[in-house]
């Protein structure tokens, strides 16, 4: 039987190897909140989404214990914090709930069991960034 980290790492891997996964996500992002979209306006959406590749993938290895994405993700909370891009913590809620969304309509496995694995591991990463704000 897999590892729930194993699990999630090839959930990751199904949706990731999707090529509307992450455009996908920020539209159920940017739909869940006018102010969301806002954050937005200004921003290259092509190296966004990028991004969002990277820091998925280090809120996972953190999640895993890797001590090199702990460090990704503590910059990752500096560059969201008050005095950075000021991503609100009620913004986070918001995330999960678009990335789980997204995550659901892109892996063929993702189940209930699943969805609470994903969550878990995200918890500890955004409890992080939204301690730095």
């Amino acid at each position: 039987m897999e590892s729930a980290m194993k699990s999630l790492q090839l959930s990751y891997g199904r949706c990731a190897s999707s090529p509307l996964f992450f455009k996908d996500f920020y539209d159920n992002f940017f739909n869940s909140s006018p102010l969301i979209k806002q954050k937005f306006i200004d921003t290259d959406m092509d190296a966004q989404r990028g991004l969002l590749r990277h820091g998925l993938s280090h809120l996972i290895m953190y999640a895993g214990g890797s001590h090199a994405a702990e460090m990704k993700v503590d910059r990752l909370a500096h560059s969201h914090s008050k005095t950075q891009l000021d991503i609100q913590p009620w913004m986070y809620d918001y995330w999960i709930k678009a990335l789980m969304t997204t995550v659901k309509m892109h892996d063929r496995k993702f189940d209930e069991s699943l969805s609470a694995i994903w969550e878990g591991a995200l918890k500890m990463g955004i409890e992080k960034m939204i301690k730095a704000h």
